[in-house]
């Protein structure tokens, strides 16, 4: 019975458990102090990574919700529980490698494999993967934040091995 009512209520409590951390998030970011030697300076990201997070949040809480109004009883999900869970380990083990490599690699290489394999990772079991999307998906968004760090918010990014150290 305990395992049906967390079923029940698993995104609607994960969507307020996200919402509080993203709030105590933005309070911490506005304890940094503005850079005034540039335009953009350390507290920005921060900020919109908050707000980002807080309106996933959000969205999940809601999601949650009505989730938890349509629940029946005999709702069975024990497969889909696992590849939940072999997703969200090999989803951390991902982000982890992601970070460890981004040094070596670079930003826009290590980002370009990162979202292949991710796109890949979390995408519905039940449709046709289309991977011409994803690779250019996965070559144009690193690239485009590469260029958006470098030359519009003039702050440097790790280039790694491509481009030389």
């Amino acid at each position: 019975m305990n395992g049906q009512i967390l079923n029940k209520y698993q995104d609607l409590i994960t969507g307020i458990v996200i919402a509080v951390f993203a709030i105590f998030y933005l309070i911490g970011s506005t304890y940094i102090k503005p850079s005034p030697h540039v335009s953009v300076g350390a507290e920005f990201m921060p900020k919109i990574y908050g707000s980002i997070l807080l309106l996933l949040a959000v969205c999940l809480t809601y999601q949650g919700f009505l989730k938890a109004k349509q629940f029946s009883d005999k709702h069975e999900v024990r497969g889909e529980e696992e590849k939940d869970t072999k997703n969200a380990i090999l989803s951390f083990t991902l982000i982890f490698a992601y970070v460890a490599f981004m040094e070596i690699l670079g930003f826009v290489i290590s980002s370009m494999i990162f979202l292949f394999i991710m796109s890949i990772l979390l995408a519905p079991a039940n449709t046709r993967h289309n991977y011409v999307t994803t690779v250019i998906y996965s070559i144009l968004l690193p690239l485009s934040t590469y260029v958006l760090f470098k030359d519009v918010m003039h702050l440097s990014l790790p280039i790694g091995i491509l481009f030389g150290k």
